[in-house]
C-alpha cells in the first residue's frame, strides 16, 4: 500500500508531503543522523549509507506487511524528517514516532507532520483500524513533549528506565480517536 499524505502550507512555512522512504534518500538520512540532537534522543543510528539502505528496506517491508507505515517528511522536494506509525502489542493501539533534521527544527515541521499522520492513522482510510495512538519519549526530551502536547497527545504516565536501550525515564502520551 503506497500512501502519500499532503500537509497544507502554514502561514510561515511551506507545504509538506509525507511519502514512503526511497533508496535515493539514503545519503540524506546519514547526514541527518549525524546531528548530535538526533544521536542523543534516537535509540538507533544510521552511520553509513549501507545502514540507511537496510533501514529503508525495513520500512518498505513494514509497509508491505501492514505492520508499520513510515514516511519521509518532504519540504520543497527534500526529506527533512520522519514520522511513523506501527502496530502496538495491544489490539486497537499503535505507536507513533518522529524526528526532524536540525535545519528545520523549531519551525513546526514535526507537529504538522505528526498531526497529519495521527489523523490518517485514526481515520477511516487507515489500514491499521486503531482507536489509540501512543507516543513515547525520554523525559528530558522537552521538544518531543511539546510536539506531543500540541498534537493532542495527553501525558498518561511516566515510564521507568529500561536499560540499556532506554536508560532514563520516559513519557507515555496518548491520543484517541
Amino acid at each position: 500500500m503506497s500512501v502519500n499524505l499532503p500537509v497544507e502550507q502554514a502561514p510561515s512555512a511551506p507545504a509538506l508531503t509525507l511519502r514512503p522512504w526511497r533508496v535515493e534518500d539514503a545519503p540524506g538520512l546519514v547526514v541527518a543522523h549525524r546531528d548530535p540532537s538526533l544521536q542523543r534522543w534516537l535509540a538507533h543510528h544510521l552511520n553509513d549509507e549501507a545502514q540507511a539502505l537496510r533501514w529503508i528496506g525495513e520500512q518498505t517491508e513494514g509497509r508491505v506487511s501492514g505492520a508499520r507505515f513510515s514516511f519521509a517528511v518532504v519540504e520543497e522536494g527534500r526529506p527533512v524528517g520522519h514520522v511513523a506509525v506501527k502496530r502496538a502489542g495491544r489490539a486497537g493501539s499503535a505507536e507513533v514516532g518522529y524526528w526532524t533534521a536540525g535545519s528545520v527544527r523549531g519551525r513546526g515541521v514535526a507537529s504538522r507532520a505528526l498531526e497529519a499522520l495521527s489523523r490518517w492513522a485514526l481515520g477511516p482510510e487507515s489500514p491499521l483500524a486503531v482507536t489509540r495512538l501512543e507516543l513515547l519519549h525520554t523525559v528530558g526530551n522537552e521538544g518531543s513533549c511539546r510536539v506531543a502536547q500540541k498534537c493532542g497527545y495527553a501525558l498518561e504516565s511516566v515510564l521507568p528506565p529500561l536499560p540499556p536501550a532506554y536508560p532514563g525515564e520516559g513519557h507515555l502520551h496518548v491520543r484517541g480517536a
